[in-house]
């Protein structure tokens, strides 16, 4: 619990740990008392609905509240055995905005434990303090963070982080608000602010919103009247004083609350997925998803820009032009194919596959770690293949941008970066996209960078764990008369088990064995040492005539040294002299440093791909790094039991620029057909990292784009403890995939003053033809239910929102100044 201050390696640049961020940093400043004691406990709350029991014909939502301590070190951090259920909001039916009633016993407990604290024994010093506990923020989806917050996620200022300044327009056939307008946020100077054509016909020289915080917050909230909680029979219309809040948050009672830099957290994967889910809806044009229908078009007309996407009319024949940035028969299933045949490695968790039906051209089923795979790694090599290359570049740099802002490592400089990319990206979608798409969680892309600056790196600050965790709760349901009650119950007996196994001595467990020392590393050596002791034979910089002579040298050398002075050589050092043994070992796969590697001729009829290595180049190399497949895994055996692991690979050209390898649009290809190093194979196998390859549709030929891939149970933190094999060992395979390190050398964006061509219209196929039903259609969006957990069928309040519907009103306010009724 004292990581965070006695171990965490401080760093003014990079951020690896909430410790890290401005809002730790500026809670420990503005209260110095509590920071005083690093056992002092910085609490986060997560609270989501989920329906108990696999079926949402049946109405019914549960309520836990989670709390996570984030005193612990990264590997520990997130992990459910450290979260607290302090407590279930029983159903059938979600609290919605009267949650604040149940949180009251909860927030009578933070109040105590900040201002008096409890007694507690720490084992460590075998004495008592005093333990005080503070609430930095809460974890929610985005209809739930209205009911937190009180800042209802609906309506024309639906966007918190803009508050009353949210740019939004109302479209009379889509029947929902559109959050558009991004050019605000652009520098003064900058080009696109003046250019009409490529926007909505108009010059954009606002300012950008300022953020509402503190004081003014409070004084904002001093316009609400009275709310009652519980059931009403009136609807309560807001008044344009009070904006967009719907009550004061109970979290206000909190004697800091209001001084918090960040409250509540937008959370990355549902906004990642809806995003994710807007873009495959529009490119593949599937019916109830896609942002281009025939309302689109009509709002288009009525807003007056992009004339060639407009319906046609001659005479009673109505036809719609396809649009440049959907695919159109045989490229839906040339997509699909494609998407069908990508082999992932072991542990992606990645389950698109499954869901494509090549036979159909249809995508269903897929989740959201599925959405984040197909967003961050998949989307640019798709759409270079089909789309127009601006439209495909604008949608790479999206992916781009979510790669580098999910990375496990932040470096604040290249944030501030980000938060000047992601406004060119959105200006960028603007161009293309119509109205439709820009639904508020499109909208709320442009703040993530600057609660990345305030919070830390985001996998501390998103659902992917906790929603997990509820999936657990769903299988402690066995009496389906009391749901509430079997999860209690299921609970209990987990933590108890939980604490026994971790805290008991001289008992082997999962987290307690007895043939670990203190800081629960194996006796045993790992990989990473072998390299030490074999990295000195490894002759890669001596000249090319040595490589014979040198083995001769050193043994002779190192023999005559042990021989005077047998103290100064090492046991290692004099089994490595006397080299290997002359029978080896051959494998077809392996696991190093917790990754597994498989051969290519292992995988060839297995659908995963793990054969795909990377080396990392040095000054030697030019920095250049090599890449490549596995043949072979070689075992090397030395006196005394040693063991050296080597690589045999096929190397491919990284040195020809032209034919071997390209770099372009954030992507690297290369050509499999030319191989290289072919009389230097090996590797050692603790140098080489992890990489896939997916066939590049931009190229003809066995061309494939390189994806990078780093175990999610690595952690840079120097230096990093070595509890972390103990303990972390059951990693999920729902986990999201994250990059260790942001990556610093991601290209500058492609600004130009004209970057979208035009038209967006495709002349090369025929327009489709309306039907007349269709041409009577008044607009509206249909449910769209997600696969995930969610409680979307509960008759009020907030659940996983996955369609437009959560996010938007049912009908067009009547005066400008009237919002959403609750």
């Amino acid at each position: 619990m004292r990581w965070h201050k006695e171990q965490r390696v401080t760093d003014d640049t990079s951020m690896r740990h909430p410790a890290d961020s401005e809002s730790w940093k500026t809670f420990d400043q503005a209260h110095p008392r509590f920071a005083r004691d690093a056992r002092n406990v910085r609490l986060g709350l997560a609270s989501d609905g989920f329906n108990p029991f696999n079926n949402l014909a049946k109405p019914y939502s549960i309520w836990p509240v989670i709390l996570v301590p984030y005193n612990l070190p990264p590997w520990l951090c997130m992990k459910d055995m450290f979260f607290m259920t302090s407590l279930i909001i029983p159903g059938p039916k979600s609290p919605g905005n009267d949650i604040d009633v149940y949180l009251q016993p909860f927030i009578d407990e933070l109040l105590e434990l900040w201002s008096h604290g409890v007694p507690t024994y720490d084992a460590s010093t075998k004495e008592m303090f005093m333990l005080h506990a503070a609430l930095l923020w809460t974890i929610n989806d985005f209809p739930a963070y209205g009911n937190l917050s009180g800042w209802s996620t609906k309506g024309k200022m639906a966007c918190p982080s803009c508050n009353a300044q949210t740019d939004s327009n109302w479209l009379k056939y889509g029947r929902k608000h559109c959050y558009m307008g991004h050019r605000r946020l652009l520098p003064r100077d900058h080009i696109w602010r003046t250019r009409k054509g490529l926007f909505n016909g108009k010059e954009d020289l606002r300012m950008p919103p300022t953020m509402v915080e503190g004081a003014d917050l409070l004084t904002q909230l001093q316009m609400l009247g009275d709310i009652q909680f519980g059931k009403s029979c009136r609807k309560r219309k807001r008044t344009a004083e009070e904006l967009n809040w719907t009550k004061k948050s109970i979290f206000f009672k909190l004697p800091y609350w209001s001084t918090l830099r960040l409250r509540h957290n937008l959370d990355v994967m549902h906004i990642e997925k809806n995003i994710s889910e807007n873009i495959l809806g529009t490119l593949m044009n599937i019916p109830g998803k896609t942002k281009d229908n025939t309302n689109s078009r009509r709002d288009l007309e009525i807003l007056g820009f992009r004339k060639e996407l407009h319906l046609k009319r001659e005479g009673e024949r109505v036809t719609m032009p396809h649009a440049a940035y959907t695919l159109h028969g045989d490229e839906r299933n040339k997509f699909c194919a494609w998407l069908a045949e990508v082999k992932y490695p072991d542990g992606f968790a990645a389950n698109i596959t499954h869901c494509v039906s090549v036979r159909d051209s249809k995508i269903s089923g897929l989740k959201s770690h599925d959405h984040h795979v197909l967003l961050q790694s998949l989307l640019p090599t798709a759409v270079g293949g089909f789309l127009k290359r601006d439209i495909a570049l604008a949608l790479t740099e999206l992916s781009s941008f979510f790669k580098e802002l999910c990375a496990r490592t932040l470096d604040v400089n290249r944030l501030s970066k980000l938060q000047l990319d992601i406004v060119t990206i959105l200006c960028k979608l603007e161009m293309i996209f119509p109205p439709s798409f820009f639904d508020v969680m499109v909208h709320l892309a442009v703040h993530l960078p600057h609660e990345a600056i305030i919070g830390g790196p985001v996998q501390y600050r998103w659902m992917y764990p906790f929603e997990r965790f509820l999936g657990k709760f769903k299988r402690y349901v066995k009496n389906k008369a009391r749901p509430e009650g079997s999860i209690a119950e299921a609970w209990v007996h987990i933590e108890c088990l939980t604490f026994c196994s971790m805290y008991l001595q001289d008992v082997e467990t999962k987290f307690n064995r007895p043939d670990r020392n203190i800081d629960g590393v194996e006796e045993e050596s790992i990989d990473g040492e072998h390299y030490e002791k074999c990295k000195v034979s490894n002759p890669n910089s001596i000249e090319r005539t040595q490589q014979t002579e040198f083995p001769i040298w050193f043994k002779q050398r190192v023999l005559d040294q042990r021989s005077k002075n047998p103290l100064d050589v090492s046991p290692d050092l004099y089994a490595l002299a006397c080299g290997p043994d002359r029978w080896i070992a051959s494998y077809a796969a392996c696991i190093i440093n917790g990754k597994r590697f498989h051969t290519k001729s292992r995988e060839l009829r297995r659908r995963s791909q793990n054969s795909g290595v990377l080396v990392t180049g040095d000054q030697d190399t030019d920095n250049v790094d090599f890449y490549g497949v596995i043949n072979d895994v070689v075992e090397l055996h030395y006196m005394g039991g040693r063991r050296v692991y080597l690589f045999s690979c096929d190397w491919f050209d990284v040195g020809d620029k032209k034919r071997g390898v390209r770099v372009d649009d954030h992507l690297t290809s290369l050509n499999m057909n030319r191989t290289w190093y072919k009389d230097e194979p090996y590797v050692l196998a603790c140098q080489a990292s992890q990489c896939f390859y997916i066939r590049d549709l931009r190229e003809k030929g066995n061309w494939y784009v390189v994806q990078k891939y780093n175990n999610r149970n690595v952690y840079d933190i120097p230096p990093v403890p070595r509890v972390l094999e103990s303990i972390d060992g059951e990693s999920s395979d729902d986990d999201a995939y994250q990059e260790n390190e942001s990556a610093y050398d991601y290209p500058l964006l492609h600004c130009d003053a004209c970057p979208v061509s035009t038209p967006l219209s495709r002349t090369d196929i025929e327009p489709s033809l309306i039907e007349p039903r269709d041409q009577m259609e008044s607009g509206g969006n249909s449910r769209i239910l997600g696969d995930f957990i969610d409680d979307a069928m509960a008759p009020s309040g907030s659940g996983d929102a996955y369609g437009d519907w959560e996010y938007s009103d049912d009908d067009e306010p009547s005066t400008e100044e009237e919002s959403d009724s609750e």
